[in-house]
């Protein structure tokens, strides 16, 4: 079954929970237990099909990726007997001591030269290539939310980058009478510095018989586990990070909008009130989005309107890579938002144009040789230097629980 076929399969089943709720509400009474329990095992198939959509949809996404690279490498191919992925595949498998001279002078051109990004050819330090880079930020983009719909900066190297922070929302133009001054009004800046902290992938070991086995591809497989454990690390910090030692998170640096009357429980007017709670010019950005948790998103599809209005709070995507949506606002599922529990804030809606990720250089490999040699295990390990930030705190609202 393709993501079409599980995309339409999902809507009906969403519609069937649509049906559920307003079959309850249309009898002026909350779910007895039996629609709960009905609604509950249909939520966990609804999840469990969006699951593998993600999973079929990065895999096709990945796919096409290596396709069309190695296309461009085929026709390179043909003027140039020695590729620099070519040879960042082969060393992966074999080390420094496997390549032949054309192949270790295409590893010393891929190599940094940034004394704070790279470590000597000997100890198994490169960057990597850029077919293989391109690759590796597929597969970030399925697990780091913030940075798959934030304003992304890359830059060479890692030095401070301060970035202008205004909030101009309250001005507004005026027709000049002729021959009369206009009023000054200046805009008041601040700055946003971004530095760029270095997340680790930690170790990833694999044997030398799967290395020697060409029917692993071990460039993919690397791909997928090295590209979302960095992920996993930067979209916490780009959530809920403190801004001290690390990057400032989108939750940290907004506000609250209002508290729910609940601890335990969120209307659909509370969630509405919290998207109407940031400025109309946020809200009409093509970047403006909400995000909650696995859990929360659950209990919103559960929600009614109220009987004098159907329209549903939450409507599934359609189309490949289009999010959900709540209240017509795309909705991403981001499980470093917190639970709802008390005091917790399981919402942020914002402009996500108006968080920004920095990524200083290229992504660094390591190939540790001699680490795990005893037990028949080569490792690696990635490196990848961000910092992240809100430049105009106004665009972010949440929720607090009671």
């Amino acid at each position: 079954m393709n993501s079409i076929q599980l995309r339409e399969k999902r809507a009906a089943l969403v519609n069937e929970l649509n049906t559920i709720v307003a079959s309850a509400q249309a009898e002026g009474r909350s779910m007895n237990a039996e629609e709960n329990q009905k609604f509950d095992n249909i939520e966990t198939d609804v999840r469990g099909i969006k699951s593998e959509i993600e999973r079929i949809e990065r895999a096709e996404e990945l796919k096409r990726e290596f396709a069309a690279k190695k296309e461009e490498r085929a026709e390179v191919a043909e003027r140039q007997a020695v590729t620099k992925g070519e040879a960042f595949s082969k060393y992966l498998r074999r080390g420094m001591g496997g390549l032949n001279a054309e192949e270790r002078q295409a590893m010393m051109e891929v190599r940094g030269t940034d004394p704070q990004l790279t470590t000597p050819d000997a100890d198994g330090g490169f960057l990597i290539p850029e077919d293989f880079s391109n690759a590796l930020a597929v597969a970030t983009k399925f697990t780091g939310e913030i940075e798959r719909i934030a304003q992304v900066l890359n830059t060479n190297s890692g030095a401070t980058l301060p970035y202008p922070k205004v909030n101009d929302t309250s001005v507004v133009a005026a027709i000049l009478s002729e021959g009369s001054a206009e009023t000054v009004s200046d805009m008041t800046f601040a700055a946003l510095n971004l530095g760029a902290y270095t997340y680790s992938s930690k170790v990833v070991k694999v044997s030398y018989q799967l290395m020697q086995d060409s029917a692993f591809n071990l460039d993919s497989f690397l791909v997928d586990t090295l590209g979302q454990r960095i992920a996993r690390g930067t979209n916490a910090h780009f959530t809920t990070g403190t801004g001290s030692s690390q990057p400032t998170g989108v939750i940290t640096a907004a506000s609250s909008a209002l508290t729910a009357a609940s601890a335990t429980a969120i209307t659909a007017q509370e969630i509405l009130e919290l998207i109407h709670s940031v400025d109309k010019s946020y809200r009409n950005s093509p970047k403006f989005a909400l995000m909650a948790n696995d859990n929360t998103m659950a209990a919103i599809r559960k929600l009614g309107v109220g009987s004098s209005n159907d329209f549903p709070v939450f409507i599934p995507s359609m189309a490949a890579g289009e999010p959900d949506r709540i209240f017509g606002v795309p909705a991403y599922v981001n499980n470093d938002v917190a639970d709802i529990a008390t005091a917790a804030k399981p919402i942020v809606v914002g402009d996500f144009d108006k968080y920004v990720v920095r990524n200083a250089g290229g992504v660094q490999m390591l190939r540790l040789n001699e680490r795990y040699a005893d037990s028949l295990l080569v490792g690696f390990i990635a490196y990848s230097r961000k910092d992240a930030g809100s430049i105009d705190d106004a665009a972010f609202r949440y929720i607090t629980m009671a």
